[in-house]
């Protein structure tokens, strides 16, 4: 049997119903405190969903998700470019929206020397000694990402009423990208596919995104040319049906995988650019629904070949119960498919990592 994974992430929603009602969260934010909460929700995972290979019996100290460089979650590109930042009553950050007009003289900036680049870098080197060895979670986003994390809902109306301007700053944004992938591919190793994240392009036509958006996500895709690679990229469609972008994926340079709905045309989506991989998101109604619906939408996406089954939001109204009713019907609908499943689940939410929330202080790790 191939393996099927299948990853998922909880809302910090979820751990605050189905974790912290017996165990609260640190009252003040510190490594120890991080690290003891990352410890538990390991032991928790283990005693709920250990069948199926998640969580730890025994957790130990050592390097995982907690050993992990993240800054501004996935808005380091915007505050490089001067987007300033507030943390959110929920959990994560909230930009200060700008208008295009604003960002006309803005120009690209290049991490590598710059205060946050040094912050990064001082991070990894922290995380390294207390653990041995990290990683990072560091998004580049593409542009239309970065773009609305910056001016907001305007960027559509301004496709239309003003493309060039929209365009300027879509070159400003990728040039600034493009010096963040060299930086975090020269201290933490290879981004191969380049991910290009596009959360938002569904919110306009195909047409419109192939016209003024595809020829910057081409390029993205070509980042690691000047080190000798060829053209990957892996793109990010969000938890929605990919179908009517394909013929404009279908351009992107060297596409080596699509992540989007698994109710897409997942078998038009791998046929794209001579066959590409798909990873199937699940959203949180298939999982506390009616099973007998998603036992349907995973037996056509593992007909239609789908390489991976990401359930990546799971919200507070779906509890333990409902999710090991969930696990069993994979596993037992990838048995049938000649698919072994094999489940991950993230104990932290990225926002934990760094504390962003709106009681917590942000700024430098605590020591």
């Amino acid at each position: 049997m191939n393996d099927l994974p299948v990853s998922l992430y909880f809302m910090p929603e979820w751990w605050d119903r189905h974790f912290h009602g017996r165990t609260p969260r640190p009252a003040r934010p510190s490594q120890p405190a991080l690290e003891a909460m990352y410890l538990a929700r390991l032991r928790f995972l283990y005693e709920q969903f250990g069948r199926w290979g998640i969580g730890e019996e025994r957790p130990t100290r050592g390097p995982g998700q907690i050993s992990t460089v993240i800054r501004y979650g996935f808005d380091l590109v915007p505050a490089l470019l001067g987007t300033q930042l507030d943390l959110a009553d929920a959990w994560g950050f909230y930009p200060r929206l700008r208008s295009l007009a604003a960002l006309h003289s803005v120009k690209p900036v290049d991490i590598r020397g710059h205060p946050e680049g040094e912050w990064i870098l001082r991070e990894k080197e922290r995380l390294e000694r207390l653990y041995g060895r990290c990683s990072h979670c560091i998004d580049l986003g593409s542009v239309t990402n970065n773009a609305f994390r910056m001016i907001g809902e305007e960027l559509y109306a301004e496709l239309l009423h003003d493309p060039a301007a929209v365009e300027s700053l879509f070159g400003t944004i990728l040039a600034t990208m493009s010096a963040l992938y060299d930086f975090l591919v020269d201290h933490f190793g290879g981004m191969n596919p380049v991910p290009i994240s596009n959360c938002n392009v569904g919110l306009m036509s195909p047409a419109l995104y192939e016209r003024r958006v595809l020829p910057f996500d081409a390029r993205q895709s070509q980042f690691a040319e000047h080190r000798g690679g060829a053209p990957r990229a892996a793109v990010h469609h969000c938890d929605v049906p990919v179908d009517r972008f394909l013929p404009a994926y279908a351009k992107l340079p060297g596409l080596a995988s699509i992540q989007a709905a698994i109710s897409s045309d997942i078998r038009a989506a791998k046929a794209v650019a001579g066959g590409c991989a798909f990873s199937a998101l699940v959203s949180p109604g298939y999982l506390c629904g009616d099973l007998a619906v998603f036992e349907r939408v995973l037996r056509d996406a593992f007909a239609a070949g789908a390489d991976d089954l990401a359930l990546w939001n799971v919200d507070s109204q779906t509890d333990a119960e409902a999710l090991r009713r969930a696990f069993d019907l994979i596993e037992a609908v990838a048995c049938e498919a000649g698919r072994r499943a094999r489940f991950t689940a993230m104990p932290l939410c990225w926002e934990e990592i760094e504390w962003a929330h709106a009681r917590c202080a942000v700024g430098e790790s605590s020591p």
